[in-house]
Formats: C-alpha cells, sequence, structure tokens
C-alpha cells in the first residue's frame, strides 16, 4: 500500500482540471471558488461502512459515487445549484491501492455528474471506510425549505418509492441476483439526486421540500414538524416501479410499508399549492393538514388511518 503522499499524487494526477468556477483546486491547502452570485448552500454528509454499506454490496466505485451524489441531493432539496465538493476519506490498513483509486474514480464520476467540482478533501487511516462529502451550492431566486409548508398544500413526491429499500433487502439477504433484483438493487447502489426538478420547483412555486434519505413518513414528518403542519398520505396513490410488489412479496415484506418507511431514494418530497407546474415534477401523495406539527397519517382507500410505525434509519435507536 503507497504512502499518503504517494496516494495524494495519484488522486491529482487522476482527476481532471476542476473546471469553471474554480479558481484553484486540488492540490493547495485549501480551494478557491469564483464569488457566488446567490447565496452560499452547505451541507456535509458521512457514509461508513458497516454502517450505510458494506463492500461485498457493490464495487468501490459505485459505492463512493453513491455517497457523493448522497450529500449533493441535499442542494436540490434547497433547490440550489451545485458547485463544488470536498470529500475526505478514511482509509483501512487493508485497503489497497487499485481500490483508493477506484473510490477516487467514484467520487470524479459523481462530480462530473451533478456539476459539482471536486476541489479537494482529505485522506487519513481509520478501522474502517468511510467517505464524507462536504457539498457546496449556489441557491437561486430563493432557496426551498422545510418550513414553508401550509395546510391545503398538496404533497407530492418525484420518482418513485420504496424501491431503494427493496433492493437494500435483496443484498441484505443475499438474493439480488434473483430474477427481477436487478433493477431495485440498481436503484439503491445508484442513486440520482434530483437537482433539476429541484430548480424547477423554485420556479413552479413550491412551498417546501426535503429529500427522501431516511423514509418517507420520517422526512415528510420533519418537513411538517418545521411548517408546524401535519400530513396525510393515500398509499394507493405512493409511486413505484414495476414489480415492485410482487417483489417486496417474494421477500415477505409489504411494499407500501417499504415506501413509506424505507428511505435512501433521495427523490424530493415537496409541497405546494396544486398547480400544473407543480403536477408535473412529481405525484401528489396527499395534502397538508392541521394537526399536531411533523404527524403523517398514512391512509387507506376508504380513508381509514392506518397503523404505521414512524420506521426510517434512525442512527441513535436503542
Amino acid at each position: 500500500m503507497s504512502d499518503e503522499a504517494t496516494r495524494i499524487a495519484a488522486l491529482t494526477a487522476r482527476l481532471s482540471p476542476a473546471g469553471a468556477g474554480v479558481v484553484l483546486g486540488i492540490g493547495d491547502d485549501a480551494a478557491v471558488l469564483a464569488p457566488l452570485s446567490g447565496g452560499i448552500v452547505l451541507t456535509v454528509d458521512t457514509s461508513i461502512e458497516g454502517v450505510h454499506f458494506r463492500r461485498e454490496w457493490a464495487p468501490l466505485r459505485t459505492l463512493a459515487r453513491r455517497a457523493v451524489v448522497a450529500a449533493v441531493s441535499d442542494l436540490a432539496a434547497m433547490g440550489a445549484k451545485p458547485r463544488a465538493t470536498l470529500v475526505a476519506l478514511a482509509l483501512p490498513a487493508d485497503l489497497g491501492d487499485d481500490a483508493f483509486l477506484a473510490l477516487i474514480d467514484g467520487t470524479a464520476d459523481a462530480a462530473r455528474e451533478t456539476g459539482a467540482a471536486l476541489v479537494g478533501g482529505n485522506l487519513s487511516a481509520a478501522s474502517e471506510l468511510s467517505l464524507t462529502t462536504t457539498a457546496v451550492g449556489e441557491a437561486g431566486a430563493r432557496v426551498l425549505t422545510r418550513s414553508g409548508a401550509r395546510v391545503g398544500d398538496g404533497v407530492y413526491a418525484t420518482g418513485v418509492l420504496g424501491a431503494a429499500a427493496l433492493g437494500l433487502a435483496h443484498l441484505t439477504s443475499g438474493r439480488a441476483g434473483e430474477p427481477g433484483a436487478a433493477a431495485f438493487v440498481a436503484r439503491w447502489c445508484s442513486p440520482v439526486a434530483r437537482l433539476d426538478e429541484g430548480q424547477a420547483l423554485v420556479a413552479a412555486g413550491a412551498s417546501a421540500c426535503i429529500d427522501v434519505s431516511d423514509g418517507l413518513l420520517r422526512d415528510l414528518g420533519q418537513l411538517c414538524a418545521a411548517s408546524a403542519v401535519a400530513a396525510e398520505i393515500e398509499i394507493e396513490r405512493l409511486p413505484m416501479l414495476a414489480q415492485q410488489r410482487e417483489q417486496a412479496h417474494a421477500l415477505g415484506l409489504d411494499a407500501a410499508a417499504l415506501a413509506l418507511t424505507g428511505g435512501e431514494d433521495y427523490e424530493l418530497v415537496f409541497t405546494g399549492a396544486a398547480s400544473a407546474a407543480l403536477d408535473a415534477l412529481g405525484t401528489r401523495l396527499g395534502r397538508i393538514v392541521d394537526g399536531p406539527p411533523g404527524e403523517v397519517r398514512a391512509l387507506d382507500a376508504a380513508g381509514k388511518r392506518l397503523t404505521v410505525g414512524a420506521g426510517g434509519f434512525e442512527h441513535f435507536r436503542a
């Protein structure tokens, strides 16, 4: 395994020039960006082996790309335009040079795809592999927050929900190679930051937004708590991939429960007054209502409230 200086040199040589808006990229004590015309939007996210992923689930290049996209997804939820990323890698002793370069390639893949130039970071030794990404964005005409939802607003979601959680279930059960599993495994392994949609939501007049990282009920509940409102979700409206219910059933799981509590979809859940513009950006799931702040009620086709645990990912659950 190469020493730190050799790895930094390999990293620098492997990455292309950072691109427009970067005055000074990798190679100095800090990066320098050109002034932003809008406000600066900052976020940080960590992906840790044994907590967020296992190496046997996917190639390291895929896992590294995934870690960066998860951070950039927070910029999408704010309606911001990505400008740069910084990635801190904590590397265990058993990680060889080829594996290290695969990680670098994955972070570079995400940078190219999202437009968030990789401008620096840090390398350190650790007992387990982890990737911590700081993402820098530029605010548009306004910033979407969690606190703008109003009673009467619709609740919407981009894309589909629960597919990533179903893919994770295939991975953890050792059934990722079974027929029909590939589409769901890909949803977990290769999420997409909904950047175009986030910026379009600003123009369309969305009142609040959050990305689904910890599960629809948990994340929408956070949005509702910040807005001092409650929400009602109709489970029949939950958007899913073809065969999602059948694949969930084959694993002994409930597709609707996964869509409500699974997490890691990195779709955007947003609110706003009903309009053709918002309808074009997502599926309407329900509505914002008066009620205990943060409460989210799941309703069946007859309007009966279902008992569904808050679920979602919780780092410090006992």
